[in-house]
């Protein structure tokens, strides 16, 4: 096997440990990680539930598929993706084995701007207020002038005047108009 030489490459536990356990919780330069030992297979992600922060390392696996036992969110162990269009992806860090040793990979994800910009779409889309205030709260601390969020509630609103946008949209342009002279908090 091949190690990936990245300056974020970490020691996160011995194997032998993890397979004793069967998951692991692991704390590595900030994140809480759930190393989970799944059918000859490991797997690191991040121990919090995308959906509403849950530990993950008390929910269940079967056939793959990590539950969170607080709403149930489902996520595959192998691409992170959701079952659950209310809940996001699952953040997976890439795992190597050396001998007994089990490094884990930190580098950050590559756009968490962008993924949110989609996120807030498919709430938008499916009328999910969840998904639609985490992917704003994102856009907000990246842009804090707020236009990128108002911009695709606004492109969003417009697509759809009928079935109550109108209303939506004035408040949505009364809200951007506020937003200079509200405090950051």
């Amino acid at each position: 096997m091949t190690l990936v030489e990245t300056g974020l490459r970490r020691r996160a536990a011995s194997l032998e440990e993890l397979r004793e356990a069967g998951r692991l919780v692991v704390a590595l330069e900030g994140h809480t990680i759930c190393l989970l030992a799944e059918n000859g297979s490991v797997y690191a992600v991040d121990n919090r539930c995308p959906h509403m922060g849950f530990p993950l390392h008390r929910g269940s696996v079967s056939d793959g598929i990590l539950t969170c036992h607080w709403h149930h969110a489902r996520f595959d162990l192998c691409t992170g993706g959701t079952f659950d269009q209310w809940a996001d992806e699952l953040r997976r860090f890439p795992v190597e084995v050396d001998g007994d040793d089990v490094y884990v990979d930190l580098t950050p994800p590559r756009d968490r701007v962008a993924h949110q910009r989609k996120r807030l779409q498919v709430g938008l889309e499916r009328d999910i207020s969840l998904v639609i205030a985490k992917a704003a709260i994102v856009l907000v601390e990246a842009n804090p002038d707020g236009s990128d969020a108002f911009r695709a509630g606004l492109d969003f609103g417009v697509r759809r005047r009928g079935g109550g946008w109108f209303r939506g949209l004035t408040t949505l342009s009364c809200l951007m108009n506020l937003v200079p002279r509200l405090e950051g908090e």
